[in-house]
Protein backbone atom coordinates (compact mmCIF):
# COMPACT_ATOMS: atom_id res chain seq x y z
CA UNK A 1 0.00 0.00 0.00
CA UNK A 2 1.63 3.60 -1.23
CA UNK A 3 5.28 1.79 -1.59
CA UNK A 4 6.53 5.51 -2.21
CA UNK A 5 4.73 7.47 0.26
CA UNK A 6 7.28 8.88 2.06
CA UNK A 7 10.09 8.44 -0.43
CA UNK A 8 11.37 11.93 -2.78
CA UNK A 9 10.91 11.95 -6.39
CA UNK A 10 14.37 9.89 -6.57
CA UNK A 11 13.80 7.30 -3.74
CA UNK A 12 10.10 6.85 -5.62
CA UNK A 13 11.48 6.39 -9.25
CA UNK A 14 14.52 3.87 -7.47
CA UNK A 15 11.44 1.78 -6.39
CA UNK A 16 9.16 1.92 -9.03
CA UNK A 17 12.14 0.75 -11.63
CA UNK A 18 12.75 -2.43 -9.29
CA UNK A 19 9.37 -3.10 -9.17
CA UNK A 20 8.86 -2.88 -12.71
CA UNK A 21 12.43 -5.06 -13.19
CA UNK A 22 10.97 -7.72 -11.03
CA UNK A 23 7.78 -7.74 -13.47
CA UNK A 24 9.56 -8.17 -16.54
CA UNK A 25 12.50 -10.80 -15.27
CA UNK A 26 10.61 -12.43 -12.93
CA UNK A 27 6.86 -12.41 -14.24
CA UNK A 28 6.08 -11.31 -10.86
CA UNK A 29 2.58 -9.65 -11.15
CA UNK A 30 2.29 -6.22 -8.95
CA UNK A 31 -0.35 -4.85 -7.57
CA UNK A 32 0.68 -1.38 -6.62
CA UNK A 33 -1.70 1.18 -4.63
CA UNK A 34 -0.54 4.68 -5.16
CA UNK A 35 -1.98 8.39 -5.47
CA UNK A 36 1.32 9.32 -7.59
CA UNK A 37 -0.74 8.68 -10.93
CA UNK A 38 3.13 9.35 -12.97
CA UNK A 39 4.17 6.18 -10.92
CA UNK A 40 1.18 4.31 -12.76
CA UNK A 41 1.82 5.62 -16.72
CA UNK A 42 3.56 2.31 -17.67
CA UNK A 43 1.36 -0.60 -15.96
CA UNK A 44 0.06 -2.71 -18.15
CA UNK A 45 -3.96 -2.00 -16.43
CA UNK A 46 -5.44 0.77 -14.18
CA UNK A 47 -8.31 0.07 -11.57
CA UNK A 48 -9.49 3.33 -9.92
CA UNK A 49 -11.54 3.22 -6.63
CA UNK A 50 -13.74 5.56 -5.11
CA UNK A 51 -15.16 4.59 -1.51
CA UNK A 52 -14.15 0.93 -2.13
CA UNK A 53 -16.32 0.65 -5.94
CA UNK A 54 -13.99 0.06 -9.08
CA UNK A 55 -14.97 3.35 -10.87
CA UNK A 56 -12.56 3.08 -14.04
CA UNK A 57 -10.91 0.79 -15.55
CA UNK A 58 -8.11 0.28 -18.52
CA UNK A 59 -4.94 0.63 -19.55
CA UNK A 60 -3.00 4.02 -18.80
CA UNK A 61 -3.96 5.51 -22.19
CA UNK A 62 -7.95 4.57 -21.36
CA UNK A 63 -7.61 6.12 -17.91
CA UNK A 64 -5.68 9.10 -18.59
CA UNK A 65 -7.80 10.12 -21.77
CA UNK A 66 -10.84 10.82 -18.91
CA UNK A 67 -9.21 13.86 -17.30
CA UNK A 68 -12.10 15.20 -16.27
CA UNK A 69 -13.33 12.19 -14.94
CA UNK A 70 -10.14 11.75 -12.90
CA UNK A 71 -10.01 15.13 -11.58
CA UNK A 72 -13.71 14.99 -9.92
CA UNK A 73 -12.04 11.55 -8.13
CA UNK A 74 -9.72 13.94 -6.64
CA UNK A 75 -6.58 12.51 -8.81
CA UNK A 76 -3.77 13.93 -9.99
CA UNK A 77 -2.93 13.80 -14.00
CA UNK A 78 0.59 13.51 -14.98
CA UNK A 79 1.32 16.73 -15.49
CA UNK A 80 2.23 16.38 -19.14
CA UNK A 81 -1.08 15.11 -19.52
CA UNK A 82 -2.73 17.83 -17.92
CA UNK A 83 -0.79 20.10 -20.50
CA UNK A 84 -1.89 18.33 -23.22
CA UNK A 85 -5.54 18.20 -22.10
CA UNK A 86 -5.31 21.92 -21.82
CA UNK A 87 -4.11 22.91 -25.15
CA UNK A 88 -6.57 20.42 -26.70
CA UNK A 89 -9.62 21.80 -25.39
CA UNK A 90 -8.05 25.30 -26.87
CA UNK A 91 -8.01 24.15 -29.90
CA UNK A 92 -4.55 22.24 -30.20
CA UNK A 93 -4.50 19.19 -32.26
CA UNK A 94 -3.54 16.77 -29.67
CA UNK A 95 -4.24 12.77 -29.32
CA UNK A 96 -6.41 12.26 -26.35
CA UNK A 97 -3.85 10.66 -24.32
CA UNK A 98 -0.27 12.12 -23.80
CA UNK A 99 1.81 10.14 -20.69
CA UNK A 100 5.10 11.29 -21.33
CA UNK A 101 7.34 14.46 -22.01
CA UNK A 102 8.39 12.70 -25.33
CA UNK A 103 5.19 12.27 -26.46
CA UNK A 104 4.06 15.47 -26.44
CA UNK A 105 7.46 16.65 -27.51
CA UNK A 106 6.57 14.66 -30.86
CA UNK A 107 3.18 15.50 -31.43
CA UNK A 108 3.32 19.35 -30.77
CA UNK A 109 6.47 19.05 -33.24
CA UNK A 110 4.21 17.57 -35.88
CA UNK A 111 1.46 20.16 -35.12
CA UNK A 112 3.92 22.70 -35.36
CA UNK A 113 5.25 21.79 -38.79
CA UNK A 114 1.42 20.64 -40.33
CA UNK A 115 0.78 24.43 -39.48
CA UNK A 116 4.12 25.36 -41.15
CA UNK A 117 3.19 23.66 -43.81
CA UNK A 118 -0.54 24.33 -44.34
Amino acid sequence: DEPTAMLDPNGRREVIRTVRELNRQKGITVILITHYMEEVINADRIIVMDEGEIVMEGTPEEIFSRVEELVRYRLDVPQVTELAYRLRKKGVPLSPCVLTVDEFVKELTEVYRAGKEG
